[in-house]
């Protein structure tokens, strides 16, 4: 038995990225950019393992990262296969990766925000950090600790704003990719992924618009019009009248003598023509 969402509470997917990019190509370039994230954890796991120090949430964070790289590096092959089963395989493994990182980004907010005490002491994991902090210029500043507290506590209170500020945009603008890879996977199931690229509107070239401001396509229809054939005029030389004509022509097409036949004269002239050409010879 399969649960299945109402259809008024079902979301339709996205067509494209903001307007601007279609599905695919934003999806591959924003998995660049996480595949990018993913890399800064084995740069941390090789830093705990040579003795840098750190926590154990710390280690379980770069492990994982290294884990979550294969499978991103998988998912971009997905993705640019067009691949609707494995795009949709890929989808839940990325909203299950968003979801592991919001619990170790939440761990280490309170931390930060509420654990550690922000007074201005020099704080270092390691021996190499302690030598780097010695070997610093300025690293003992003549202050007393309640000048100390007090500078530190104003940075601080400056920074957090933004910091909280950046954390929630980089949570939401995950959830949107995420978004976007269910939306992909969607249209590759359903075979609509094409016909969303062609119900995009068309970008104007630049040529066009430079042309048309500087007024060629006008000059290239007056070309059109000049190399146009005009409309063929009946041979007015030698009459005063364009209208038809009554002729006695005795038994034409079963008519009998003197019956009044009407003629116009375009079509006199040019049956003439036709029959000069048959004779091979030319017309008078």
């Amino acid at each position: 038995m399969r649960l299945m969402l109402r259809p008024e509470w079902r979301l339709w997917p996205l067509s494209s990225c903001l307007g601007i990019l279609d599905l695919k190509t934003a999806v591959s370039v924003a998995l660049f950019f996480v595949v990018f994230n993913k890399v800064a954890g084995v740069y941390g796991l090789i830093a705990l393992l040579t003795g840098a120090g750190g926590s154990f949430s710390q280690l379980s964070l770069y492990v994982y990262s290294v884990l979550a790289l294969v499978a991103f590096v998988w998912g971009i092959k997905a993705v640019k296969e067009e691949d609707p089963q494995k795009t949709l395989y890929f989808a839940h493994l990325f909203f299950a990766d968003h979801m592991f990182s919001t619990a170790w980004t939440v761990y280490f907010f309170v931390v930060w925000w509420f654990q550690t005490p922000h007074d201005g002491q020099q704080s270092a994991n390691s021996p190499a950090q302690i030598e780097i902090i010695d070997g610093t210029e300025h690293s003992k500043i003549p202050m007393t600790d309640q000048e100390r507290v007090a500078a530190a506590q104003g940075i601080w209170n400056h920074e957090k704003d933004r910091a909280a500020a950046f954390i929630i945009l980089s949570w939401l603008v995950k959830i949107y990719l995420a978004l976007l890879i269910y939306s992909y996977a969607s249209h590759l199931r359903k075979g609509t992924y094409r016909s969303s690229l062609r119900n995009r509107a068309p970008v104007p070239a630049m040529n066009d618009t430079y042309e048309s401001a500087l007024g060629y396509p006008e000059e290239d229809e007056a070309l059109e019009d000049i190399y146009r054939f005009p409309p063929r005029t009946p041979n007015t030389a030698n009459t005063t009248s364009d209208t038809p004509r009554k002729y006695k022509v005795p038994g034409l097409n079963g008519h009998s003598a003197g019956e009044h036949v009407i003629f116009d004269q375009g079509e006199q002239y040019a049956s003439s023509s036709r029959s000069h050409a048959r004779d091979g010879s030319l017309p008078r």
